[in-house]
C-alpha cells in the first residue's frame, strides 16, 4: 500500500520546514519594515530640519532641458531658413560643412516668428539623449507676400559636451486644421441700433444694456465701469478702443424685460461680439464669454469668463482646410 504524501515527511523534516518557513516570513518583514523605516526616517529629518523632499528640483531641471533643447532647434531651423552661401559660418554650432553642402545665394524665405510646436526625448543611449523637436514657422517669400506655416522637425543629440542637431530638418504635416463643438447658449438677446456717437441704444433689456454699456466703459475711455461691473469683480478698465459697439449677444437663457427681475445672486453666461475701432484706428472684432448676477435687484457683470460655453455632448466637427489655405 502506498503511502500518503504527507506521510513521506517525518516528523524531523517537518519541524525543520516550518522553522525555515517562519525564519523567511521574519526576514521578509524584517526587510519591509527596513525599507519603511529609511523612507520614514527621510521624511523625519525633513521636518526636523525643515528641508522638505526636493520635489520641484527634478521637475525643474526637465523643464530646463526642454527650454534649452528647444531653444537650440528653434535657433538651428531659422539661421538656416535664412542663411545665404556667404552666411556659412554662421551655421556651423549647428551642422557641418559636408552637411549643408549647397546654400542659396539670396536668403529664400523672410521669417517672421518661430515657435516650438513639440519636443520629446526621442531615444536615450549612454551618457546620451536624441530629442525630438518640431519649429512651427511663420514666414513670407517677400516682404509683401502672404504668411504661411510650416512644421520643421529637427533631432538634437543633447551630450557632456553640448547640443549639436541630428541630420537635417524635415519639414512635416501638421495634425489638421481642428474641429469644433457648437456654442452651449439657447438663445439670442436684443442688441441696440447705433446712436450718431457709435455706441449702443437703449433696449429695454437689463441684460442687453449692461453688457453694451460694460463694453463701452471696459473697452473705451468713456468711464463709469463701476455701473456695470459688479464690487469686488477686480474688472478694471483697459481702454484699448475708441469705438466698440456691441453687434451680437447669445445667452444662455431668455430675458424678458417685462418681468420682474430674478433674485439676488441669480446667474445668466452670455457671448458678446463687439465691433471696435481702436486706439490705432484699426477695425476689430472680439467676443467676451461674460458671466452676470443679480445683485441688490440689478444685473451686474461679475466676470469674464476663460472661454465660451460649449455643448460637451455634441459630436465634434471636423474642419476641412480652406482653397486658399497653405499647404503645411
Amino acid at each position: 500500500m502506498s503511502s500518503s504524501p504527507t506521510s513521506v515527511l517525518t516528523n524531523t523534516w517537518r519541524r525543520r520546514l516550518d522553522s525555515g518557513g517562519s525564519a523567511m516570513r521574519k526576514t521578509l518583514t524584517a526587510i519591509a519594515f527596513g525599507a519603511c523605516t529609511i523612507v520614514a526616517s527621510s521624511t523625519i529629518w525633513g521636518w526636523i530640519t525643515d528641508e522638505p523632499i526636493d520635489i520641484t528640483g527634478p521637475a525643474r531641471a526637465a523643464v530646463n532641458r526642454t527650454d534649452y533643447v528647444s531653444g537650440y532647434a528653434t535657433t538651428c531651423v531659422r539661421l538656416l531658413l535664412t542663411a545665404t552661401e556667404s552666411q556659412r559660418s554662421a551655421l556651423n554650432s549647428c551642422w557641418s560643412a559636408d552637411e549643408l553642402r549647397t546654400l542659396p545665394t539670396t536668403a529664400p524665405v523672410i521669417v517672421d516668428s518661430t515657435a516650438v510646436a513639440k519636443v520629446a526625448l526621442a531615444a536615450t543611449y549612454e551618457e546620451v539623449e536624441q530629442w525630438q523637436v518640431v519649429v512651427r514657422v511663420n514666414q513670407r517669400a517677400y516682404a509683401s507676400a502672404t504668411p504661411e506655416t510650416t512644421l520643421r522637425q529637427v533631432n538634437v543629440l543633447f551630450s557632456t559636451y553640448g547640443l549639436r542637431a541630428t541630420g537635417l530638418p524635415a519639414t512635416i504635416n501638421d495634425s489638421g486644421s481642428g474641429a469644433t463643438l457648437p456654442m452651449d447658449y439657447s438663445t439670442t438677446l436684443v442688441v441696440g441700433a447705433p446712436d450718431d456717437k457709435g455706441r449702443n441704444r437703449s433696449t429695454g433689456n437689463p441684460v442687453s444694456d449692461t453688457v453694451s454699456g460694460f463694453l463701452s466703459s471696459y473697452l473705451t475711455p468713456v468711464g463709469g465701469l463701476e455701473r456695470y461691473v459688479a464690487a469686488g469683480s477686480g474688472i478694471t478698465p483697459v481702454n484699448t478702443c475708441q469705438r466698440a459697439l456691441l453687434t451680437g449677444l447669445i445667452a444662455t437663457r431668455a430675458v424678458d424685460p417685462n418681468q420682474q427681475t430674478p433674485p439676488d445672486g441669480s446667474t445668466i453666461q452670455v457671448l458678446a461680439t463687439v465691433s471696435e475701432l481702436t486706439n490705432r484706428y484699426a477695425p476689430q472684432t472680439e467676443q467676451y464669454p461674460l458671466t452676470l448676477t443679480v445683485q441688490s435687484g440689478s444685473w451686474s457683470v461679475t466676470r469674464i469668463d476663460a472661454g465660451p460655453l460649449l455643448d460637451g455632448t455634441a459630436q465634434l466637427i471636423p474642419v476641412a482646410p480652406s482653397p486658399g489655405q497653405p499647404a503645411r
